[in-house]
């Protein structure tokens, strides 16, 4: 994680020295966001889905002619709602659970997009790319009802952090954006992006699970 933050920080850095020009934006919207889940346990299914959330952040837009090199820092709200389903066959009885409920991550994340921009009308410009982004998250819960064999409502807090045997939760994320949008005016912006989470971000041995988000924004350049 340090050497990706040290070489975010040369290329941006030399992207700054031969950069034409430099604005600085802000940026907010909503996004729909899950998990990619997976398990080796027996018996246990599970049906991820989409929760929404929101994102907002300041940018920087560094151009070079038609090519844009494009940093951020955003607080994003990530997770998903869930619906899992546990069995097992116990000494003298079959045991079953269903639980649903809903994962809320909240990240202090910065992504770096390369994109590529086209005049299309006189006040008007459209631009698609991406990039990759890293995350640091900074607090999280989950909210949750058991019914079956036993019924149960649960509300805590997650654990981030890098002792496995304590904590939950990995601290860090990474992975991929993809963007398209559209700028009006030189300082209006509507986009849209997808964020593929390649980081397993869970302790757990078993499992596996990785962030995914749908975001829309609109943002100004100054």
């Amino acid at each position: 994680m340090n050497k990706l933050l040290l070489t975010l920080s040369l290329v941006l850095l030399t992207t700054f020295s031969f950069a034409q020009t430099f604005n600085l934006g802000v940026k907010a919207g909503v996004n729909l966001s899950t998990t990619a889940f997976s398990t080796t346990y027996a018996n246990y299914a599970v049906d991820p889905q989409n929760r929404t959330g929101f994102q907002v952040g300041v940018i920087g837009d560094i151009a070079f002619q038609h090519f844009i090199v494009q940093p951020g820092l955003f607080f994003i709200t990530k997770g998903g709602k869930f619906t899992d389903e546990y069995s097992f066959l116990g000494t003298y009885q079959s045991y079953s659970y269903h639980t649903t409920g809903t994962d809320k991550f909240n990240y202090l994340e910065m992504p770096v997009n390369l994109l590529y921009k086209v005049q299309v009308a006189p006040a008007t410009k459209i631009y698609a790319g991406g990039g990759p982004y890293i995350g640091y998250a900074l607090s999280g819960s989950v909210i949750s009802q058991e019914t079956g064999s036993q019924t149960a409502n649960y509300n805590e807090s997650l654990a981030f952090g890098n002792d496995r045997t304590k904590d939950e939760y990995k601290p860090f994320d990474y992975g991929i954006n993809f963007i398209a949008g559209v700028e009006i005016k030189k300082h209006y912006t509507i986009d849209l992006n997808y964020s593929l989470g390649l980081k397993n971000i869970v302790w757990t041995p078993e499992d596996n699970i990785k962030n995914r988000s749908l975001g829309l924004s609109i943002g100004y350049l100054f």
